[in-house]
């Protein structure tokens, strides 16, 4: 898996290297502390396509809903999968990211067990799925 992660909480950010490291111990993972940092990394190339988006939503700078509907608009990076990875199980932000074309809206889990399946559930997806053409 390639994977760029978007993410404030430094917290939150082991905890996901962390699982990444035991159940996809192959995975890229390049991190982006807020929108604005992400989007500087797929405008210069730092990140190969394809890739996965895990995203937070309250970040500074950009938050995730900014980055997203930026990200949509951007022709060279818009096929990407993105999945908001985040705290908030708000009905508002929900279909607030699915209107902006989010590939799936995952709420944070508390253990570790729970961020090891998830994990491993994203690891089978990109696996299973075959990535646009003109990104492979």
């Amino acid at each position: 898996m390639n994977i760029l992660l978007v993410e404030d909480d430094d917290l939150d950010a082991t905890m996901i290297k962390r699982a990444l490291k035991k159940v996809a111990p192959g995975t890229v993972l390049t991190r982006a502390t807020d929108g604005i940092e992400a989007m500087e990394m797929i405008s210069s190339g730092a990140i190969a396509s394809p890739f996965f988006v895990l995203l937070d939503i309250n970040m500074p700078r950009m938050n995730g809903h900014e980055f997203l509907r930026e990200l949509r608009g951007n022709s060279n990076a818009s096929d990407n999968m993105v999945f908001m990875f985040t705290t908030s199980d708000s009905e508002k932000d929900i279909s607030r990211a699915y209107g902006e074309r989010v590939n799936g809206y995952i709420v944070k889990p508390q253990s570790a067990d729970s961020m090891n399946e998830i994990i491993e559930t994203l690891q089978g997806y990109w696996t299973a799925c075959e990535p646009p053409l003109d990104l492979a």
